[in-house]
């Protein structure tokens, strides 16, 4: 009976361990995105913009006068940069105004974050240009392959009927943005074939970090994220071809 109360207990106490620590990581995560919003809409970013959000037309011609004049801007560069036009579905890879490939959106998501943005947040997310600090991707950015040459014709000979079984990869890739927008492209084969693997990886990394911030009562960061859905060919293409820390250009 003692020990059946005991383990009753027990149970008991890491139960309610558990439960404080799953609300405790809910509650600090909450705080982390409301702290970002807070600062996103405040001064601390910079010059507050009033935006008529009432008129559309307005409203759309403001973000087209921004759009233009990031992209502008970046033509002067001698480097290759990324402009993403949300409202058209076009990523395309770029260089002094220059179209040098033009992928179509299969899909879209975004936080939720960005719909609630004030005249000063969208001028700080997508008026200007951000630079990428940091990009993750699934594959090597400059491929290797190491091959034994054949001793002689024979052995030339019995290679080139070999297919070739190089376990086909996923092409998906994560750009961290200076202005704190995390950037995520997935190369789809289709609409329906969404690779997973590698977002689970990140997904676990980034749990694993905020849930070990949580435990020491500290807030976890929180960065708005945008994911594309683009062909995989025109993925990896565009993220080979891209520099280590491209600038970028979004239009919401």
């Amino acid at each position: 009976m003692k020990q059946s109360k005991l383990l009753n207990w027990l149970l008991l106490i890491i139960s309610v361990l558990l439960l404080f620590i799953t609300l405790q990581y809910i509650i600090l995560s909450v705080i982390s995105v409301r702290r970002v919003f807070v600062a996103a809409n405040s001064s601390e970013i910079g010059t507050q913009i009033e935006l008529n959000t009432k008129d559309s037309t307005w409203l759309e011609l403001y973000k087209q006068k921004n759009w233009m004049e990031s992209r502008l801007k970046l033509a002067k560069s001698d480097s290759i940069y990324l402009s993403i036009n949300l409202q058209d579905s076009t990523l395309q890879l770029e260089l002094k105004g220059v179209v040098l490939k033009t992928s179509s959106i299969a899909e879209l998501r975004h936080d939720r974050f960005f719909d609630e943005l004030t005249g000063n947040a969208y001028h700080h997310y997508f008026g200007q240009e951000a630079s990428g600090v940091q990009t993750l991707a699934s594959i090597d950015k400059v491929p290797l392959t190491v091959k034994k040459a054949p001793k002689d014709s024979l052995e030339f000979a019995s290679q080139s009927n070999v297919i070739d079984s190089t376990e086909v990869q996923e092409i998906n890739w994560l750009m961290h943005l200076d202005n704190g927008i995390e950037l995520k492209i997935k190369g789809i084969k289709s609409k329906s074939s969404h690779n997973n693997s590698f977002w689970r990886q990140q997904k676990l990394k980034q749990i694993k970090n905020n849930f070990s911030k949580t435990l020491i009562f500290e807030v976890p960061e929180y960065n708005p994220s945008i994911e594309i859905y683009v062909d995989e060919t025109d993925a990896k293409a565009i993220y080979r071809a891209i520099p280590a820390q491209p600038m970028v250009c979004i239009r919401l």
